[in-house]
């Protein structure tokens, strides 16, 4: 798995899958992507010459840190590789970052609780009709000794 910093332009180059590319990519804001362009701890993964996933976290406020990724249609074809490379950008930023808490939210299902559940997230509470659809959602936190 090899990792390069995240640009925008390489949404347009990916295979994501069907709910980020119908729901995701096109909810969030310019400004959201402007801010993952300019942290170091957001990134593109590429295997085989094909982008598997597009992932980040940034600062909230002092020791907490807000988590994303946007996986493509291939990361079912690298799951090992993948797991262990989220894994290591997660643990990396919080280490170096001195952060708390790594937070995220995904849509409530059974997919999306299975993956936070097996990357070591847990599941704080449903956030009722939250998408602009009106979707619930799920608040998902990560916690480590470092910070305040």
């Amino acid at each position: 798995m090899k990792l390069m910093p995240f640009h925008r332009e390489h949404l347009n180059l990916m295979d994501a899958r069907e709910y980020e590319r119908d729901h995701l990519i096109p909810n969030l804001s310019g400004a959201f992507f402007d801010l993952a362009e300019s942290r170091p701890h957001c990134y593109t993964m590429i295997a085989d010459g094909r982008i598997i996933s597009c992932i980040g976290a940034f600062p909230l406020w002092d020791g907490v840190w807000e988590c994303w990724q946007i996986p493509s249609i291939y990361v079912r074809n690298h799951v090992k590789d993948y797991c262990r490379t989220i894994l290591g950008i997660l643990d990396t930023a919080a280490e170096r970052e001195q952060a708390r808490r790594l937070q995220t939210s995904s849509p409530a299902d059974e997919l999306h609780d299975r993956w936070m559940k097996f990357i070591g997230f847990e599941c704080e509470g449903t956030l009722k009709q939250y998408s602009r659809s009106g979707q619930d959602f799920r608040m998902w936190a990560r916690r480590y000794n470092y910070g305040r």
